[in-house]
């Protein structure tokens, strides 16, 4: 942290001890509630059968507070919800307490932050009101409004978890301009005169405390990409804000700023989380489309990160890299568990994406399939794919994160996953989780968790000092790629390390040179769902559950042995199970080649 981000850290924290008294007098003073169309919602066209059906379902499980969390795991909540809980362990965090005296990072038997928020993002009142406005039960709605009556009676500003993060109010806030947009489009009285009132208790002190606490210096990530989207889109739906904050088209120019600085000119996310990618780029997008400012220099940036998104992202198994809290900002998907293949579908303008084109309308122009049988080089982000219709290969020669924190960052370097006939084959094993399990969260972010080569007594830096914090940054890997083969290579504390891929329609054909002097290891984790058997002293079968298998041959100078052992792996946030590996002792060199088998 410079000099300088610590005294506007202080100088922000002095400014504090008058946000109480400020909070109350806007929550007092009475509220120019005056909205625009923004957001244009479409419900009054044609309505996909599929959409309704689906909104139907989701709504009738949701008023029984029957949640799904972060796309997978079903629990409990109430109706109302009990907004203070992790519904993943039954814990409660008390809500009389000041945010100031809470730790997020640290709360009472283990209980995870992002659990807690998962609940408090308003996704799921969106999306019965999504319900609400195209199937016509205005009671999914009227209950909605009650629960988040009941979220302003039980979250009092500055007390309690959900008043720690600036972001986690943004994504309330952008929640509720779509949740205002359908209750009015309902066209119901006393909807309405209900919605003012809403409007008046959540939306100016929400406004206002996000511009205050928006995120700054080394915390400036995703973080202040979402509290500033928010913003947008909230002035552009309630001009009256720009009175206490700003205008939207000011915001919008820090926006944009921040787009151009956190996606790297080839289009990928410097934060180097695919999932975090989508995450932010679907925020920028909301912002842009609000204010009209979707061209330019910023239209050209976002377009080419929905290009990589689209190049680096294998539908229906997407495995991704670095971090993934699998966070959703508008509840816009058919079914959340298959978000990217959709975002995916929408902007490459396929049937898949047939719902988000339904609610954004049409996907930027000029993203394009991904190239086949060629390696695609995204040289500024550091990442190859090569795909044609059996294989895909994903490989990563990316420095660890964004800025001096690399917060999303994990430890892949030389890092490579494949895909076999659509079936995840080799996989980065994923985040788990934040807060609740650090070691967790340490093993999988580690270096052995990957499959670059690493010596068998491993390193020591990068090293991680919190949950978001990296100290010691390994070094900028080398890249190059030449006809049919992508070599990837650095040097870490004294150890070179080079791996070069081969990839053809036949096979994939892996080679690391690592040196004589020390014994290394590669650790080849499968996808759940695969199963290894040794076939030969220098040969293995994978089968898949669905009957494929695929052959491995390992070659070498100095094989000193290889084991199938049992590995964690993390398909969504908090969700984890075990998989098996292949792990490979040697020196000099490797060479691993998969194939189909037979």
């Amino acid at each position: 942290m410079s000099v300088a981000e610590i005294g506007h850290r202080v100088i922000e924290r002095c400014g504090r001890l008058r946000e109480t008294a400020k909070l109350k007098s806007i929550a007092n003073k009475p509220w120019d509630g005056t909205f625009t169309d923004y957001p244009k919602l479409p419900w009054r066209e044609r309505v996909p059968s599929e959409l309704r059906k689906q909104l139907a379902l989701d709504a009738e499980k949701l008023m029984r507070g029957e949640w799904e969390l972060f796309g997978w795991k079903d629990v409990e909540v109430g109706a109302p919800p009990c907004w203070h809980r992790d519904a993943t362990l039954g814990v409660v965090i008390d809500p009389d307490i000041p945010s100031r005296k809470l730790d997020h990072r640290h709360l009472e038997h283990d209980a995870d932050a992002r659990a807690i928020w998962e609940i408090n993002r308003w996704s799921e009142m969106t999306r019965m009101a999504m319900h609400s406005a195209l199937n016509g039960d205005v009671h999914a709605i009227r209950v909605s409004q009650l629960w988040l009556e009941d979220w302003c009676d039980r979250n009092t500003p500055r007390h309690g978890i959900n008043w720690t993060s600036p972001l986690e109010a943004g994504l309330r806030l952008m929640n509720f301009c779509w949740f205002d947009a359908l209750v009015r489009g309902c066209n119901d009285p006393e909807l309405a005169r209900r919605q003012d009132e809403l409007t008046a208790r959540i939306v100016p002190v929400h406004a206002f405390w996000i511009w205050q606490r928006k995120s700054f210096g080394s915390s400036a990530n995703n973080h202040l990409i979402g509290e500033l989207s928010a913003l947008v889109m909230a002035i552009t739906r309630w001009p009256a804000l720009a009175e206490m904050i700003t205008s939207a088209q000011r915001v919008w120019k820090l926006l944009e700023r921040e787009i151009l600085q956190q996606f790297a000119p080839d289009g990928g996310n410097k934060e180097q989380a695919l999932h975090y990618h989508l995450f932010a780029w679907e925020m920028c997008w909301h912002a842009g489309m609000a204010v009209d400012g979707l061209k330019g220099a910023v239209l050209d940036r976002l377009t080419k990160a929905a290009q990589f998104f689209v190049d680096v992202t294998e539908a229906p198994e997407s495995w991704d890299f670095g971090d993934s809290d699998d966070a959703q900002v508008l509840p816009l998907a058919l079914k959340r568990s298959n978000a990217a293949a959709e975002f995916r579908g929408w902007l490459l303008g396929k049937p898949e994406g047939a719902i988000l084109r339904f609610w954004l309308g049409e996907s930027p122009k000029g993203v394009r399939s991904a190239m086949r049988s060629k390696w695609q080089v995204h040289a500024d982000s550091g990442h190859t794919i090569w795909r044609d219709a059996r294989w895909t290969v994903r490989a990563d020669a990316t420095p660890l994160g964004l800025g001096s924190m690399a917060a999303h960052g994990h430890l892949d370097a030389l890092h490579v996953s494949l895909w076999f006939e659509q079936h995840a084959l080799v996989i980065d094993p994923g985040t788990g989780g934040y807060y609740s399990n650090p070691a967790l969260r340490k093993r999988l972010a580690a270096w052995e968790a990957h499959n670059g080569p690493v010596p068998v007594l491993g390193r020591q830096t990068p090293e991680r000092v919190g949950a978001f914090l990296w100290m010691k940054h390994h070094a900028v890997p080398e890249l190059k790629v030449h006809e049919d083969i992508c070599v990837m290579s650095f040097d870490c504390e004294g150890h070179r390390a080079q791996r070069a891929v081969h990839a053809t329609q036949h096979y994939v054909e892996v080679c690391d040179e690592v040196g004589t002097e020390t014994s290394h290891a590669v650790t080849w984790q499968l996808a759940p769902g695969w199963r290894i058997s040794q076939e030969r002293k220098n040969g293995f079968v994978c089968m898949h559950e669905e009957s494929v298998a695929v052959h491995g041959t390992l070659n070498g100078d100095d094989i000193e042995g290889w084991e199938i052992v049992e590995r964690e792996a993390s398909p969504h946030f908090r969700e984890l199970v075990s998989s098996q590996a292949v792990k490979i002792t040697f020196k000099g060199s490797l060479t691993t080649i998969w194939r189909k088998a037979g």
